[in-house]
């Protein structure tokens, strides 16, 4: 009966254990089923992280290929248009040349302005136009000429201005600045705003006997309705004829420093009076463009 027991208690011993082992067996590989199941999951993220990054590159690739693509298109652009400046530049027998021979120190190009005021002791020599008006004696010819001309084709031009000595010229600037100042200006400012339209005394070209005011008889102001005349336009069209350019045409201020006029007329000679106004010059212009050719002439290199 011992002995039965004891083998029943063995029995119950190794069963226990072969469960035990069992239960472990189980536990275990559980453990590296999950471990297994981590590790293939870990894989797997890897995986598409690694395909997500090569997408990547590949898209940064192709966006590198087409900035420089379009770098090589704007840089083949840019030597096009570049090559196609320099073709355009003009080459130095294409600029604009004068014709005949300019002598700077001609009575006829005399500049006054602003920055050129006339000499001390400038005196020129003047005569009576028909009506009255004093002029350098050498203009009164061609002035006169074209006067006749215009009257016959209908035109009755006045000269209402020409000679003006410096106290005449100071008198003009003192009426428009006081005008200016009646208006509500200052002194500097109704200074200023007079100079855009009347010369400062010794800076005028009335000093010179050189230049005429013009207008129509029918409209005498001098304002900008002025340019509309029958007068003003003739004038425009044919006073280069007899040596005479519209001296402050409009969009050339910053040249002149005076603002356009219409009626004011300045003699230079019928070639340069030509010249000028064909080619859209005021006399600033046109004497600086003789200056700069003269000095190319004289050194070419």
């Amino acid at each position: 009966m011992e002995e039965e027991t004891k083998a029943s208690a063995q029995n119950t011993l190794w069963i226990g254990l072969a469960c035990g082992a069992l239960a472990a067996c189980v536990t275990l590989g559980g453990f590296f089923f999950v471990r297994e199941r981590a590790a293939d999951s870990r894989q797997e993220e890897q995986n598409r992280l690694l395909e997500q990054a090569q997408q990547e590159i590949e898209t940064l690739r192709d966006e590198n290929g087409r900035l420089m693509q379009e770098l090589e298109e704007w840089e083949s652009a840019q030597e096009v248009m570049a090559d196609g400046k320099e073709d355009s530049q003009p080459e130095e027998d294409d600029l604009l040349r004068i014709p005949f021979a300019v002598d700077l120190e001609d009575w006829n190009y005399l500049l006054v302005n602003e920055l050129h005021p006339l000499a001390q002791g400038y005196t020129p020599e003047l005569e009576n136009t028909r009506n009255g008006q004093k002029v350098d004696k050498r203009i009164k010819a061609d002035l006169e000429a074209m006067l006749d001309a215009a009257k016959e084709d209908g035109m009755n031009l006045l000269i209402c201005s020409s000679y003006r000595t410096y106290q005449k010229q100071d008198s003009l600037m003192d009426r428009a600045i006081e005008r200016y100042r009646k208006r509500g200006m200052d002194y500097t400012e109704a200074f200023f705003q007079a100079k855009k339209q009347i010369a400062l005394t010794g800076t005028s070209e009335h000093h010179t006997g050189l230049a005429v005011d013009i207008v129509g008889s029918n409209h005498q102001s001098l304002d900008s309705a002025q340019a509309d005349t029958p007068e003003a336009k003739w004038l425009k069209e044919h006073a280069r004829e007899y040596g005479f350019i519209l001296r402050y045409p409009k969009e050339k201020e910053e040249q002149t420093m005076i603002s356009f006029e219409s009626w004011h007329f300045r003699y230079v000679g019928k070639q340069a009076a030509v010249f000028i106004e064909e080619n859209g010059l005021c006399l600033e212009e046109f004497l600086e463009l003789a200056d700069k050719q003269q000095k190319q002439e004289e050194d070419p290199a």
